[in-house]
């Protein structure tokens, strides 16, 4: 619950927090455990810990101020989107796929509100991103090394078979020779994403001086951060690493010179220290055993743009048994083909991920028109209105997050990801801080 009170100067609204610190620490927990989607309970869902850290603070929230207690423009703007996706079901033919995604919409949905209701201090959230970042960096050298089989070959996917576990490396493309980290999370893509988000996030809190830590930690955490993003071996996440290099030397110019300085020297430094590590994966890695560092890196620049099937046989010989199936066109052909079946509700929600033989659309865009058609599309909108809705767009740390999101939302399936709906979350807070710190209007 918050009050507002009136202090000097005159006309300064200020947001008094009175919640129980028991919520606010479960909030910071939740915030560090976000990216942790490799380790979870299957019961109907995957209970993650950051879905249960969220179930506990939306409670408390709620018992606190009994009533609702998050932004109202948000919540219609959420409670939409929610109802035009229910338009989409299609009936007795619908898959216990499409009662699951949606209930993932619902979960992303309340991340959003709780966190664009809770960072005001943003700085202490800040800081908890930091280290949570530093020990996914962390555990992505160690998994880095388990992976190329540095270990041993049974070591490799030891960590794959642990109760509880899904994976923390996949075999992808070249079979042996090419292994896929993905620490925190099953998909290397999404791997990538997240510690993309968390290396912009973490680079802010040093910026922003929250961290307080020799020079040297600031450029081994970043390194880590990009590094653990190399080694997922994802198109999507190395892109992305560069929209969030450029989004962070945008931003930090746009405050100010000093803050300028003070990003170029950490990206700097991170980005050595990043080489330094990937430099080590590869000197250490045992010939023919896990993952072979070098030939998966390689392959990965050879066919960096490639969206087609990709032929790794002989050049100019076609052979069919190398033929790799990873054909984004081809797929994307398909899903826009299912919202020309049926483009005002679409074919619902679910439904082409649940056919035998077919794949997520690998577009958050194509996913809304095929799945909830121009119904759900415009109800997705409405809902980014309503976080948008105020001046001054959303901010130099949600706007570098959403642009890394924005563009893995082009090749993956990011809607169900809660980094999108943590980072509406980010924009969300931006804009209920500038609407609290307006002077109050007295009419006299």
């Amino acid at each position: 619950m918050r009050t507002a009170v009136l202090t000097y100067p005159p006309g300064r609204l200020v947001i008094s927090d009175t919640r129980s610190s028991l919520s606010d620490r479960l909030f910071l927990g939740l915030v560090a455990l976000l990216p942790v989607h490799t380790l979870y309970l299957r019961a109907e869902v995957a209970w993650k810990p950051w879905l249960v850290l969220l179930i506990a603070v939306v409670g408390l929230d709620l018992w606190e101020a009994r009533r609702l207690p998050w932004s109202r423009r948000a919540m219609l703007g959420l409670a939409l989107f929610l109802a035009t996706a229910l338009i989409s079901w299609p009936g007795s033919s619908a898959t216990t796929s499409f009662w699951r995604l949606w209930m993932g919409l619902v979960a992303g949905g309340l991340l959003m509100l709780v966190t664009g209701d809770r960072v005001r201090d943003l700085d202490r959230v800040l800081r908890v991103m930091f280290w949570s970042g530093a020990v996914m960096g962390l555990t992505g050298f160690v998994l880095g090394l388990v992976t190329n089989g540095v270990f041993g070959e049974s070591a490799v996917t030891a960590f794959n078979h642990i109760a509880g576990i899904d994976r923390v490396n996949k075999p992808a493309y070249l079979g042996s020779g090419f292994v896929a980290l993905t620490n925190w999370h099953q998909d290397p893509g999404y791997a990538a994403l997240w510690t993309n988000v968390w290396l912009v996030l973490s680079v802010f809190a040093w910026t922003r001086g929250v961290v307080m830590a020799p020079r040297w930690v600031g450029w081994v955490v970043i390194g880590g951060l990009i590094h653990a993003t190399v080694l997922t071996l994802s198109r999507t996440g190395w892109l992305g690493l560069v929209v969030a290099v450029a989004a962070l030397l945008v931003s930090h110019a746009r405050i100010s010179k000093d803050h300028l300085r003070k990003v170029t020297a950490l990206l700097g430094g991170g980005l050595l220290a990043g080489g330094l590590l990937v430099g080590a994966q590869v000197a250490v890695d045992p010939v023919g055993v896990g993952g072979d560092a070098l030939t998966a890196l390689e392959f990965r620049i050879t066919y960096l743009v490639v969206l087609g099937a990709i032929d790794i046989g002989e050049p100019g010989v076609i052979d069919s048994d190398r033929i790799v199936d990873d054909n984004r066109l081809e797929v994307w052909a398909e899903y826009w083909g299912r919202f020309l079946e049926s483009p005002v509700r679409g074919i619902g929600l679910g439904t082409g991920w649940a056919q035998t033989g077919f794949q997520e659309p690998h577009n958050i865009w194509l996913q809304l028109l095929a799945e909830t058609g121009i119904i759900g599309l415009m109800g997705f909108l409405v809902l980014l209105a309503s976080v948008a809705w105020g001046r001054g767009g959303p901010g130099p740390i949600a706007g570098s997050v959403l642009a890394v999101v924005g563009l893995a939302g082009l090749t993956q399936t990011v809607i169900f990801e809660p980094v999108l709906w943590f980072g509406l979350g980010l924009w969300l807070a931006h804009v209920l801080n500038r609407e609290a710190e307006r002077p109050l209007v007295t009419v006299t």
